[in-house]
């Protein structure tokens, strides 16, 4: 506690000299992607550090890891080329912009995933493991080869966009332990689609300290500039869900309207207001863009580039208060924490893709007396729905070569071709997800892929597992679908004793995991109705989804059974596409076609 409170005054101390320093109790604070040369004009790293309207700055991406014998891959287009011999990229100016950038205040954070490369862990073990290289790689730990040589990173972001979730919050449970011997402060982040809860960083955000959260509010329905836009549903998360209760939210934005296909707002009016609207809520830490070269790039007719208009907006918004909190003694983001209230160990069944139920509540609550915890919405709710089905077909394909990796963006157009490489199957799967009306808001989970896209999808599970997941992941994904539902991929039960926990436990419940498709959805639409859940309304593991009796979307988290209100004319139950069961809120007319006789 010492050396902590130690730390946070020697920065407070240090960064108050410092214009455009980072400040973590702040909530004027611009976040900037760099690496991937979007707009085709990036400088180098020191170049946007040197700006007083950048405070973090995220470096574009490892795309392949764990890698072949703990070798990742790194790829920073056209600024980095030099290699070990190995492969492992050896950025000598990368390096010394890093400490550039901390001189002058700024963090520097190194991004994994992105929406191309072949990346993901088939166990918590394994993810463990690979904390111990990043911390040696890119920390203050040792290696023979290190990407920046002796800079030292602020710590890692987790873009991960392949909707696998096995092993982060094992991984960055792992990074806690390595964060609490530093020098410094270290953080952690994610990246997540606006649509709650992420499909790929889900898990994440509700199990492991998270400081950041960069929430994409482009290319979704949950846009900035949309009816849909749903901070109150990321807000009430901050509050009710996040084990960080002092996470900060970033609202991120493109920057300029080439960076994304929807989301880029020109109107400076516009993006004040609804900063504006957020308030004083002490969740907020401002406002995330893709990226820096694309940001730069803009100038806008105030004579200002986009950057330093959404720094000016900052200031405008929030300058007096944040001012007089800049030396305060204790940091609202947790990032020299040891430890993690949540466990090291990952549900072994979660979810190859979650549920995209998007609420927004400008309030919520629990009931502490209850054994669910329900969140209840005071607003208008969104949810997407489903009426015919498009395929999405998946094959096997090689990896790229770190040489010649594309240009990577979390914003191409929605009808694009995606490829994957896997580093677990050269299995092909084949699967359906359900497209929507043009008369319903509707959201596309690829929407943010552009060229070649992230790794593979798969699910650590004990071979005596019997889920209605897809049973082999998909190596290349093709998306053809401009709309596309994102759904829940239940799993029903992780094993077979497991079933008969369930089946003991709650009386009328039936065991559905030897059934499949239609059949399988209308025996645990008969469970739901009973208030049956997955087997018990008192306990649940994390990573599951379900439905309530009266049609509200469960989640499990810590154990207990969270509820969401579908949106008017919908309700949620289990439906299915060929053999593959989906939960989710669906059409209430619909919903009789998959209840038992």
């Amino acid at each position: 506690m010492y050396s902590k409170l130690i730390k946070l005054i020697a920065g407070a101390l240090f960064t108050s000299k410092i214009a455009g320093a980072f400040n973590a109790t702040s909530n004027e604070n611009v976040v900037l992607y760099w690496g991937q040369n979007s707009a085709g004009s990036q400088q180098d790293l020191a170049y946007y550090c040197e700006s007083d309207s950048v405070d973090i700055v995220v470096l574009a991406f490892m795309t392949e890891f764990p890698g072949t014998d703990d070798v990742p891959t790194l790829n920073f287009a056209s600024a980095c080329s030099d290699t070990f011999s190995d492969g492992l990229l050896d950025c000598t100016q990368i390096a010394s912009d890093i400490e550039t950038c901390q001189s002058l205040g700024k963090k520097v954070l190194l991004s994994l995933g992105g929406e191309a490369g072949s990346y993901g862990f088939s166990s918590d073990s394994e993810a463990e493991t690979f904390a111990d290289t990043l911390w040696n790689m890119f920390g203050e730990g040792s290696a023979d080869e290190r990407p920046f040589g002796t800079s030292v990173v602020d710590g890692f972001d987790f873009d991960i966009e392949n909707n696998n979730q096995t092993g982060y919050v094992a991984l960055a449970n792992k990074l806690r332990t390595y964060y609490s011997t530093g020098s410094k402060d270290y953080y952690i982040s994610a990246a997540p689609q606006c649509v709650y809860p992420d499909a790929s960083v889900g898990d994440l955000l509700s199990g492991a300290d998270v400081d950041f959260a960069f929430i994409q509010f482009y290319n979704n329905d949950c846009d900035l500039d949309k009816a849909d836009y749903n901070w109150d549903t990321w807000a009430n998360y901050a509050s009710t869900v996040s084990p960080n209760s002092d996470i900060k939210l970033f609202v991120g934005l493109p920057a300029s309207s080439s960076a994304a296909t929807t989301g880029y707002i020109s109107d400076l009016d516009t993006i004040k207001e609804k900063i504006e609207a957020i308030g004083s809520n002490s969740n907020f830490g401002g406002i995330m863009l893709w990226d820096a070269s694309q940001g730069f790039a803009n100038e806008i007719s105030s004579g200002e580039n986009y950057v330093e208009a959404m720094k000016s907006i900052l200031t405008d918004v929030y300058g007096a208060s944040s001012t007089a909190s800049s030396t305060s003694s204790s940091s609202t983001a947790s990032s020299t924490s040891s430890s993690s209230s949540a466990s090291s160990s990952a549900s072994s069944t979660s979810t190859t893709l979650q549920a995209a139920v998007t609420t927004q509540s400008s309030s919520s609550s629990s009931s502490s007396s209850s054994a669910l915890n329900t969140f209840s919405s005071s607003s208008e709710e969104s949810t997407f729905v489903p009426t015919t089905f498009s395929t999405l077909t998946s094959s096997a394909e090689s990896t790229q070569s770190p040489s010649t990796l594309t240009t990577q963006s979390p914003n191409a157009p929605f009808a694009q071709t995606s490829t994957e490489s896997s580093i677990i199957s050269n299995s092909t799967a084949s699967f359906s997800f359900p497209n929507l009306p043009n008369t319903v808001p509707t959201f596309n989970p690829n929407a943010d892929k552009s060229e070649t896209a992230p790794g593979p999808n798969f699910t650590d599970a004990p071979s005596s597992s019997s889920t209605t997941e897809a049973n082999t992941a998909p190596n290349t994904v093709a998306t053809t679908l401009a709309t596309t539902l994102a759904t829940t991929l239940a799993t029903t039960s992780t094993s077979s004793a497991t079933s008969s926990a369930s089946s003991s436990t709650a009386s009328g419940y039936t065991d559905c995991s030897s059934l499949s498709g239609a059949k399988e959805a209308k025996c645990m639409n008969s469970n739901f109705k009973k208030g049956l859940f997955l087997g018990s309304a008192d306990s649940c593991e994390e990573g599951q989804y379900a439905c309530s009796a009266s049609g509200q979307i469960a989640q499990c988290n810590w154990g207990k059974w969270a509820l969401t209100t579908c949106a008017s004319g919908t309700t949620c139950y289990a439906f299915s596409s060929s053999e593959l069961v989906v939960i989710g809120c669906n059409y209430s007319y619909e919903e009789s076609q998959y209840e038992k006789k």
